[in-house]
């Protein structure tokens, strides 16, 4: 292997491990904001949590739902994000033996990449009222949107992979041409 794949192929990891890490942290970010009665706002955590001027500031929405339903947005960034992160690992990491190393690890980074995205763009774009507002009271925070963003970033090794961007050169095989008897 050369110096050269060898370089790309932790930078195309380091991609990857990036990704599932923003994907990660987005989960403890804000992913809903609305305007509270008093002029200021609050936001809600990918877990629930309550931040802002509310006067439940402090608490937890699942613990106000008191069991009617549950927040947790986050949820699908934590999963698919550690998955993401340990397949970026995996490609700097480790190198399998044949001639198109990692198209597994390039799957399962797709796969994540696109779940991510989607459920990004899709909570940025419509973020839904938490089951405790009124339809159209709540705008989407940086959670969702760093959630997309991560999943791009997962895509970007998964697809230079499928590229063959770090396959290894296999050496052609020396033939000996016809030979008289």
């Amino acid at each position: 292997m050369t110096e050269k794949s060898r370089t790309t192929r932790v930078a195309l990891g380091a991609v990857g491990l990036l990704g599932g890490l923003l994907a990660l942290v987005a989960t403890f970010l804000p992913w809903l904001s609305a305007e509270t009665a008093d002029g200021g706002r609050t936001s809600i955590t990918g877990w629930g949590g309550i931040t802002g001027s509310s006067q439940i500031a402090g608490t937890n929405l699942n613990d106000v739902l008191n069991g009617i339903g549950s927040y947790r947005p986050g949820l699908i960034g934590l999963i698919f994000g550690v998955v993401a992160a340990i397949a970026g690992v995996v490609v700097m990491v480790y190198l399998p033996e044949g001639r198109r190393p990692h198209r597994v690890t390039a799957a399962v980074l797709s796969l994540c990449g696109l779940v991510c995205l989607g459920f990004g763009l899709w909570r940025g774009l419509a973020p839904g009222d938490a089951s405790v507002f009124e339809a159209g009271e709540t705008s989407a925070a940086f959670g969702p949107w760093l959630t997309a963003i991560g999943g791009a970033a997962m895509l970007v090794p998964a697809v230079a992979i499928f590229l063959g961007r770090i396959d290894a050169t296999v050496p052609r095989p020396v033939r000996r041409g016809i030979q008289p008897r």
